[in-house]
């Protein structure tokens, strides 16, 4: 499938999709079973190089990729909810049991030791970092995710995210839009939330809502470090579900990419 609005705004990076599925494509990379960190890397690998990569629960090992491709919480136990929310906050400032925090550290590399001693420092606080945790929109359906390039899209197959990657005009641009069918102010979703949830599950919620919007992130530079050497740090992410993306795409055909204006911007 082609994307008219990436045609319309030439996009650097065309879009590409996420979808759920109980089946694992012989042709797709992924983490090694056991071995997997942050999912960003390969998702930058699709949206750069449209390698088409694919996620299983058995090769994931973070519990935020858990909650962000639909597979629960990622919580076994009470006790990995407050290890996240340490982790996600201020790190050892933040932990309850500063001790038994710390020893669980021992054994990790020394880059990944000094990030979980610092903290993610993406909540203010651990109370803050529980309760946007157990607030975020939990699913848990398919076995895999499977990421691949829009024109790589087949028929029988119906994403459950259309991500862009835009640069700060471009996403002036689709958001005017988003904005041109609707009778209230239009808004970006930007959730406070690893790169991966932005893309997945707040998705996965705005796909069940009636007036479904824009997702936009990463909020979290631990993503950018990961993606850095591919994707500019000035580009974002814009998701939406499959039914929106079909509305934008139907309206960008008689819009303001048909004016003299866009013409002239264009030149």
């Amino acid at each position: 499938m082609d994307s008219n609005i990436a045609n319309e705004l030439n996009c650097k990076f065309k879009p590409i999709v996420l979808i759920k599925t109980d089946k694992k494509p012989e042709n797709a990379v992924g983490p090694k079973s056991t071995k997997g960190g942050c999912v960003m890397p390969f998702v930058a690998q699709t949206i750069v190089n449209r390698k088409t990569t694919v996620f299983g629960r058995e090769n994931v090992s973070c519990g935020g990729i858990w909650a962000g491709f639909g597979w629960g919480d990622g919580f076994k136990t009470k006790k990995d909810l407050e290890f996240q929310a340490t982790f996600l906050s201020l790190g050892v400032d933040s932990a309850k049991d500063k001790e038994t925090y710390i020893k669980s550290l021992e054994n990790k590399p020394k880059s990944t030791k000094e990030m979980f001693t610092e903290g993610e420092r993406i909540y203010a606080d651990f109370d803050t970092a529980c309760k946007h945790i157990s607030s975020r929109p939990i699913y848990d359906e398919g076995k895999y995710v499977l990421i691949k390039a829009i024109e790589n899209l087949n028929d029988d197959e119906i994403p459950d995210s259309v991500i862009f990657t835009l640069n700060a005009f471009e996403l002036t641009l689709i958001m005017q839009l988003d904005g041109s069918f609707r009778s209230d102010t239009n808004y970006l979703m930007v959730p406070q939330a690893s790169a991966c949830q932005s893309i997945g599950c707040f998705v996965f919620e705005q796909s069940d809502s009636e007036n479904p919007h824009l997702v936009m992130g990463p909020t979290d530079i631990s993503s950018r470090k990961h993606t850095r050497r591919l994707i500019p740090s000035d580009y974002v992410t814009v998701a939406m579900p499959w039914n929106l993306f079909l509305k934008l795409e139907n309206l960008s055909k008689n819009s303001v990419f048909q004016t003299k204006l866009w013409e002239k911007i264009k030149e």
